[in-house]
């Protein structure tokens, strides 16, 4: 988005909401995926809708009211959202559901959704003054503890349009948790009369014990500790704030159907997941723009276990449900082999990660090992968010024109996890979006190598096509 782009918000005091009726006090389990380092952090969050239309708009015209009220319901059912997380033994992290509420705020924006839309090539991050339409947005590990786990904002357009953007602590839940807890608010907004979310929320943390005696039947080199790591292991974030984020330039890379198919040229299958070739296509390209040949890179991707292990969770689960595979490479072996190395790293990995025995493996390897951070020397993490359908949810507007992370850097580590969400670009093309931020001076050349992967898979398909 065009940095010269500049408009004017007006941002409220933050208001705290509650569940609007009374909601057990308790203290709640938090499995060891849920507050293990690497996911003490913050994950962002924005929708932005357009002005409605008699078919589309069935309540109150204001955005504002509206979706507060229907927070207020929703509050009830994820009750343990409005409470705070409270420090327990030897490290590990309690919810007291304690009701004191989550943030809320409303603002008015004097420029149209249409101007925003107009801007450097569509809708899409980095967003102009995101600061103003997330005033409380947290980056890196702050304000984990004793705070408020969701941050809201609602902010009027000049138009008629809204945008709602929020940020959620990732130890209540993880992308698949915020989208199902978005989505009962979004029910709640098109029939305020309601009795409850049509997917009714579930804790469901008993199934991620760890086992008695822990056992670790895998190696689980996402949480490896290098020599050349800076970070004292007991704070591994304290030498990250807030401008170390900040410090980084955002950008976000378009890849089409067409150009993930380009892609899955170069492993001699159509049927590689699209995934997979987002993925290597990402870490090649980063590899190349910032690692020297002789460094190790390690490729880490969350899996979602909520439908493939055991125990399994609960049908409306909505904690972290997520083992991380590791794909580890010398930078010059990566970036020097074909295409399909990579991918062949990545499936050998995601084999054995979707093993039923790998989460509680995992489970116990944090029990054991103090709740050790992802390894950060080399690392990158790329994370699909692809099927979540923020853009689709509806709370009376119709669907939105942009819904997804708000931005990237997100994560303990600056510059070390990249978002990849499905998107529609401006002249209507199917694709996903990566969302990644990287020292200024790397942007381009990083885009660059980017195409020039996208370009080798058309060339590739063309030799094939003559032979």
């Amino acid at each position: 988005m065009a940095p010269m782009l500049k408009f004017t918000v007006q941002v409220s005091k933050p208001e705290l909401i509650r569940p609007e009726i009374p909601t057990p006090r308790e203290f709640k389990y938090l499995s060891n995926i849920d507050d293990q380092k690497g996911l003490r952090n913050h994950i962002p969050f924005v929708h932005f809708y357009p002005p409605s239309t008699a078919s589309s708009q069935t309540h109150d015209q204001d955005p504002v009211g509206l979706i507060k009220q229907a927070l207020a319901r929703a509050l009830v059912y994820y009750y343990p959202v409005a409470g705070r997380l409270r420090h327990a033994d030897k490290g590990k992290l309690v919810v007291d559901c304690c009701g004191e509420g989550v943030i809320f705020r409303e603002g008015n924006a004097d420029i149209k959704l249409a101007q925003l839309r107009e801007a450097d090539g569509g809708l899409k991050p980095p967003f102009p003054q995101w600061e103003s339409l997330l005033v409380d947005d947290l980056w890196g590990s702050v304000l984990i503890t004793d705070s408020p786990l969701l941050r809201m904002q609602v902010t009027r357009l000049a138009c008629g349009g809204f945008v709602l953007a929020y940020t959620l602590n990732h130890c209540i839940c993880d992308a698949y948790g915020a989208y199902i807890l978005i989505k009962a608010i979004s029910e709640f907004c098109l029939n305020p009369t309601q009795a409850a979310p049509s997917l009714l929320p579930a804790w469901g943390r008993q199934a991620l014990h760890p086992r008695s005696p822990p056992t670790i039947s895998y190696p689980h080199h996402e949480y490896d500790v290098t020599s050349s790591s800076p970070h004292d292991p007991e704070d591994p974030t304290a030498a990250y704030t807030e401008t170390d984020f900040k410090s980084l330039a955002q950008t976000s890379v378009f890849l089409s159907r067409a150009d993930i198919s380009s892609l899955k040229n170069q492993t001699y299958s159509q049927k590689s997941p699209a995934f997979h070739a987002i993925a290597w296509c990402l870490w090649r390209a980063r590899t190349r723009t910032l690692m020297s040949p002789q460094s190790t890179t390690r490729l880490l991707f969350p899996i979602d276990t909520r439908f493939q292990s055991t125990p399994s969770l609960p049908e409306g689960y909505y904690g972290s449900a997520v083992v991380f595979a590791c794909a580890i490479a010398k930078a010059g072996e990566l970036v020097d082999s074909p295409l399909h190395y990579a991918s062949n790293l990545i499936s050998q990995v995601k084999k054995v990660v979707t093993e039923i025995e790998y989460r509680a493996s995992m489970l116990d390897f944090i029990e054991m090992n103090r709740r050790r951070e992802f390894v950060a020397d080399g690392g990158f993490a790329v994370s699909d968010m692809s099927k979540l359908r923020f853009v689709d949810l509806d709370f009376g507007w119709g669907k939105g024109v942009y819904g997804g992370p708000g931005r990237a850097g997100t994560g303990l580590v600056p510059g070390m996890v990249t978002s990849v969400i499905g998107h529609k670009n401006e002249e209507g093309v199917e694709g996903v979006l990566a969302l990644v931020s990287l020292p200024a001076e790397y942007v381009e050349k990083f885009r660059k190598e980017v195409r020039k992967e996208i370009d080798c898979g058309n060339s590739y398909a063309k030799h094939i096509s003559v032979l």
